[in-house]
């Protein structure tokens, strides 16, 4: 069983707005700052808001600006992010005069939620007065949550309710010439039922267990009678969970017909023989994000006497010049129900936003959502509850 990693470290016990932390508005403190011409007793001035900032360990936020703050011997000091495509280069904070404090201001919505880093001169690292940090396919990053967003509970273990279980299997394919891990997450009430059980698929698997905690949302939600018990399909693109470089999902997510027959051909009968999944296509539903929403649309649209629910978030539309937009929009209608969301900052937004005309022209059911987020973990793991009670939520 892979195990499920916890997906932010330390956060701030409780949110203050900038003025709050630093007892006075920052534009004030740049200013007294500034006017202040005793090297020593601006050093001091620096000092007190540096020691104000670290004691809090949260990122400085007042309506919809957020201050970036660095102390420390430099000659320049970047800020990549969501905001700018993780671009080094774009925002560069200001130094004070005769000091060794940098900062920068930066605008955005109110609701936001953005991760990024800190270059000093050429070294990447996480902000060291932001203990606020999320994780993602390459590691941890800074995060920054705006005074109107609003985190997501259900992805948080209750030890108190009852848990599923995870089965994991080998996916021997000939079809591909390997093997993928695939994690099968039960119910808890599978084993004491004779029923047949709603199946949802999930691409990049192991990254949907260990960052989006996709396990507890599955388990808060059927404790709390919002959806039905369902089993959960982790497909991992991965040979060895272990090491990012066995993944091989830019070959098998950038819509591989191969990819496709693997699945519906080899792995779709083990799993009916193997487990008490349905096999109707309106209680059957493949998932994933980026490339992983690219292909889970692929997979229905070729099979929807398999698959008649697709959720893509932040999907890779965009791949081979629109190709599966195109497809969409010049083959024959499906029986399929859609789930589309995506973000708002730099993410997958302008395709997926054609996609949504299309769909909607042609009379496909859709719920389809925007945040003001980036393209990462976070981001699509508050997304699952949604997913889920579109397909299966109890009214």
């Amino acid at each position: 069983m892979i195990a499920a990693a916890a997906s932010a470290r330390a956060q701030t016990s409780e949110f203050r707005r900038a003025p709050e932390v630093l007892g006075e508005k920052f534009s004030d403190f740049l200013s007294r700052a500034r006017s202040q011409h005793d090297t020593d007793k601006k050093a001091k001035l620096v000092n007190e808001l540096i020691s104000k900032v670290r004691t809090y360990g949260g990122p400085l936020v007042s309506d919809s600006t957020v201050f970036f703050v660095y102390q420390g011997n430099a000659k320049r000091v970047g800020v990549p992010s969501d905001l700018n495509a993780w671009n080094p280069q774009v925002d560069t904070m200001f130094r004070l005069d005769g000091t060794n404090f940098f900062f920068l201001e930066k605008n955005v919505d109110q609701a936001a939620r953005f991760e990024y880093k800190l270059v000093v001169d050429s070294s990447w690292s996480l902000d060291p007065l932001n203990r606020q940090t999320s994780a993602g396919g390459y590691g941890f990053n800074s995060e920054v949550r705006m005074e109107k967003y609003r985190s997501p509970k259900e992805i948080e273990f209750n030890r108190d309710i009852p848990h599923g279980t995870i089965d994991t299997i080998a996916f021997k394919s000939a079809i591909l010439g390997r093997t993928h891990p695939v994690f099968v997450y039960l119910p808890p009430t599978y084993k004491r039922s004779r029923d047949r059980f709603p199946t949802i698929w999930v691409t990049d698997g192991g990254e949907y267990l260990t960052l989006a905690l996709m396990n507890n949302v599955l388990d808060n939600l059927i404790a709390e009678e919002r959806i039905r018990p369902v089993v959960a399909v982790f497909i991992d693109p991965r040979t060895d969970v272990r090491d990012s470089g066995t993944s091989t999902r830019m070959y098998d997510y950038t819509m591989s017909d191969t990819f496709v027959t693997a699945l519906t051909l080899e792995l779709r009968p083990r799993l009916l023989k193997k487990y008490r999944i349905s096999e109707a296509p309106g209680q059957t539903a493949i998932m994933g994000a980026s490339l992983g929403g690219l292909i889970a649309t692929y997979v229905a649209y070729k099979h929807p006497d398999i698959f008649g629910l697709v959720a893509a978030q932040s999907p890779s539309y965009w791949w081979s010049e629109g190709r599966v937009i195109k497809l969409l929009k010049e083959g024959p209608m499906r029986s399929l129900k859609f789930y589309i969301d995506t973000g708002t900052i730099r993410d997958a937004e302008i395709e997926a936003r054609k996609m949504k005309s299309i769909l909607e022209e042609k009379g496909y059911p859709l719920v389809y959502s925007e945040y003001p987020e980036g393209h990462n973990w976070a981001n699509w793991r508050a997304r699952i509850d949604d997913i889920l009670m579109y397909f299966w939520g109890v009214k």
